[in-house]
């Protein structure tokens, strides 16, 4: 037993040895690439093995290098606080040029720890040793928030209060450009109206009232879009209703002027605080029944809760509006309201009877096609398609020579589809095809050629018209971006593998390519990309692809894709004898950069330029630099950045360009992958692959974690507060803050859950699920019913809503691209 002891701790020590002879052997700079490498590909163990070695075998290369910064960065990521903690302070202790980004992420992990006092310590020690640096200014926010959450109110006030006059400052000497609007003023700021919020707030607490009210009285006076109140403006209504309510707050309404009901309550209704906007808008009803704000607070009401699908508690405001006041203008909108709401609640009848009513008493309303066409839909939800298809010939008769004709043309074509008949969907769609105007996403219910030209060939297939069906779906474009002209694809690959059709689609490659290369140079193309599309058996693909770049070559259009060069920056090799840094920005870029920390290095570079254009390399482009630029905030996943780069030079490049020959570093600038951590951690162990995470998250915000949409959804998955709210109870999310949606990893963690849920719902249906996140479950369940199909092809035409069809089909056209580049643990393939 002794002698296997001895045997085991002899093996241990060679390990060792030869680990350490290993790192030895190993060059600085070889050393460097490997710790890097691991990173990159998230084997963070391996990191720091290789580091913590470094600093046993050669501690001096390990600080001159700024290795323990690089060390505690990766413990971070890892969850070590106490080692992220250590090698942090340790940066600080040798006054290192990276002891303010130290300083910072010390703080961050006193607060993480909840230790305010220590995370102001160091806020403090950072804003003495660096007051001018670029984290400086967060350092400030930081730490007046840091007092207002420790309740030390008068210190948090001062702070607050100073930074609002740094904000000033900064906007007088912020000189504007010939030619550039002025900028807001100081009031629309939106880093002033957010110093406003706590200030209120500080005020309430130690009963400065009329200083309180004051700075809320701002928030909700001066928006900087009145029709889009921002939450600062939401804060600053409920904190006037806590000041004018006291003990009643949130169960009676203020006793305040109409006007001001209103106000607070459009304030309430756009950020989808639905309970808060009725108490509102109930006052006005209760209390000034003789206001002209009435009939609106009705209708109003009633559109909360629809939009909190309570429908039957929505009839009865609507049908209210228009007992009371039939004659004023929103009677009109209560009337197809009230009809929308009897179909939601299975009153088919009621419906139909409010829809005809609006026909008969609105002829001349701007959307009176929708009355008639939502009278189809309901005959089609009853089952009765011989009913609906009547509705479909009247619309069209009311409408001869007008764009609802090819609406109701189009809802006719999709009741031919459901029942399967082939011929006349055929004639339907070549009468579509003759309208010059056919919504696209402009309507609901409308469409486009693309999806009408792909139902032709989906008829003709049916029709087994296969030699038909191969030209109609080839006339379709395809490209990054052409989600019909991708599934047009998908069918011509399902051909290869029928009896019936495998010979045309032989047949057809053969004509495509015979005698290819002797053609002028469009003819290849054309040809190129046809033939490449049915070349399922993967024959000549090289070949191929290599004919499509010369014909590209020799056409303007497609010579249109940019080629750039990657600038150097940074230090290239570890150091090996101490020297003193760069100054200023370009000393903390070098040192950043060189750690591959891209996160703090770019802003740091940028800033750099800033002060001294002459450090960018010799015989570079502007070009360049702004790639570069694109290339390292991609690499510190600010992708938002890469995407504003690089997305409007290739809207300028033909969109049947060949996928395969995007240059790939284009391809990760269009298609970044961002947050991989956070993405592997949240989506696959709840069965969602992540590349469909980044699919919504393209469409949804463009990678911009703090970005609010029209709609009061935040984030980066754009999550509206009652859906935030249902995920953060499924998440047991105590206390959860809708401003949290603003932290990337919260983000993504919500928006993998829901996407689970989604999932779960419809199964194997990502385009369902796509439609249902921007559009709803339920309305995605009554498509499907109506499709009668589970099939992509089949139920995706039946999305009404023209924005969630149009989100459905860029969703799935970027699913389709991260699926060809990168695989489900978002490496590249």
């Amino acid at each position: 037993m002794r002698l296997m002891r001895y045997a085991n701790a002899f093996f241990l020590l060679l390990i060792a040895f030869f680990s350490v002879q290993t790192t030895l052997a190993q060059t600085p700079a070889e050393t460097h690439r490997k710790i890097l490498d691991a990173i990159e590909n998230r084997d963070y163990q391996t990191a720091v093995n290789e580091l913590e070695t470094l600093k046993k075998t050669d501690k001096r290369i390990f600080e001159l290098n700024n290795y323990d910064y690089l060390l505690g960065r990766v413990a971070e990521r890892r969850g070590d606080a106490a080692a992220a903690m250590a090698n942090y302070q340790t940066v600080v202790a040798r006054g290192s040029a990276l002891k303010l980004y130290a300083l910072r992420h010390l703080a961050q992990l006193a607060r993480s720890s909840g230790n305010l006092l220590l995370e102001r310590t160091f806020l403090q020690e950072l804003l003495t040793f660096a007051p001018d640096s670029l984290p400086a200014d967060a350092a400030r926010i930081r730490q007046a928030r840091s007092y207002f959450e420790s309740k030390n109110y008068e210190a948090a006030i001062q702070a607050f209060a100073n930074l609002q006059t740094t904000i000033g400052a900064q906007m007088a000497a912020a000189a504007t450009p010939p030619g550039a609007s002025a900028p807001p003023p100081l009031e629309k700021n939106p880093r002033y109206r957010e110093n406003l919020v706590f200030l209120g707030e500080a005020y309430l607490q130690i009963g400065k009232l009329a200083e309180a009210r004051d700075a809320f009285t701002k928030l909700v006076a001066n928006l900087p879009n009145p029709a889009q109140p921002d939450d600062f403006a939401l804060a600053g209504a409920k904190g006037l209703d806590r000041l004018d309510a006291g003990e009643n707050y949130g169960r009676v309404a203020p006793s305040i002027p109409d006007l001001e009901h209103l106000r607070r309550a459009q304030i309430y209704q756009f950020n989808r605080d639905f309970p808060d906007a009725r108490l509102h808008y109930q006052a006005i009803v209760t209390d000034y029944p003789q206001s002209g704000s009435v009939p609106d607070a009705l209708f109003q009401i009633g559109r909360g809760y629809v939009q909190e699908t309570n429908f039957a508690e929505a009839i009865n405001w609507f049908e209210r509006v228009q007992e009371q006041f039939p004659e004023h203008p929103v009677a009109k909108d209560a009337l197809s309201a009230a009809a929308s709401a009897y179909a939601r609640v299975s009153k088919p009848k009621e419906a139909i009877t409010r829809y005809q009513k609006f026909i008969d008493k609105y002829p001349d309303a701007e959307n009176l096609e929708r009355a008639y066409l939502n009278i189809v839909d309901i005959e089609r939800d009853l089952g009765e398609e011989n009913d609906a298809l009547k509705w479909t010939l009247k619309t069209q008769e009311a409408f001869k020579a007008k764009m609802p004709e090819a609406l109701a043309l189009f809802a006719q074509l999709r009741i031919r589809f459901t029942q399967n008949d082939w011929p006349n969907a055929l004639l339907d769609a070549d009468r579509l095809l003759s309208f010059s105007d056919l919504g696209g996403t402009r309507v609901p219910g409308g469409t486009n050629k693309a999806e009408v030209t792909f139902m032709k060939g989906f008829a003709l297939e049916n029709l087994m018209r296969y030699s038909e069906a191969i030209d109609v779906y080839l006339s379709i474009p395809d490209g990054r971006g052409e989600y019909y002209g991708w599934r047009a694809t998908e069918r011509l690959k399902l051909f290869a593998g029928n009896d019936k059709s495998e010979p045309l689609i032989r047949r057809k490659l053969a004509e495509l390519t015979d005698n290819i290369e002797a053609r002028p140079p469009e003819a290849q193309r054309k040809a190129a990309q046809d033939a490449l599309r049915l070349n399922v058996l993967l024959e000549n693909q090289t070949k191929l692809l290599d004919i499509l770049r010369k014909a590209y070559a020799a056409l303007p259009d497609y010579q249109k894709v940019p080629v750039f060069r990657l600038l150097d920056f940074g230090r290239a090799e570890p150091l090996r004898e101490k020297r003193e840094p760069a100054a200023g920005h370009q000393g903390l870029a070098d040192e950043l950069l060189f750690l591959g920390l891209y996160d703090e290095g770019t802003p740091e570079l940028e800033a750099a330029l800033k002060e001294n254009p002459k450090i960018v390399p010799a015989n570079s482009s502007p070009a360049d630099l702004s790639y570069t630029l694109a290339v390292f905030y991609k690499r510190g996943e600010m992708a938002n950045r890469a995407t504003s780069f690089i997305e409007p030079l290739w809207k300028t490049i033909p969109a049947d360009y060949q996928i395969e020959l995007i240059p790939r570093d284009q391809v990760e600038l269009l298609y970044p992958a961002p947050y991989r951590d956070a993405l592997l951690e949240a989506a696959p162990g709840r069965g969602v692959d992540p590349r469909f995470v980044l699919s919504i998250m393209r469409q949804e915000s463009r990678y911009r974690a703090d970005v609010k949409s029209n709609a009061a959804a935040r984030g980066l998955m754009q999550f509206i507060s009652t859906t935030a709210n249902q995920i953060a109870r499924e998440l047991k999310r105590d206390n959860f803050r809708q401003d949290e949606l603003y932290n990337p990893p919260t983000a993504i963690l919500f928006g993998s859950q829901y996407l689970s849920n989604l999932f779960k719902q419809f199964p194997n249906k990502p385009a369902a699920v796509a439609a249902a996140y921007n559009g709803g479950e339920e309305n995605v369940r009554r498509w499907l019913v109506r499709a009668k199909s589970d099939a992509d092809d089949r139920y995706v035409p039946e999305i009404v809503f023209s924005q969630s069809k149009d989100y459905a089909y860029k969703v799935m056209a970027n699913y389709r691209v991260y699926g060809i580049f990168y695989d489900e643990n978002l490496r590249a393939r």
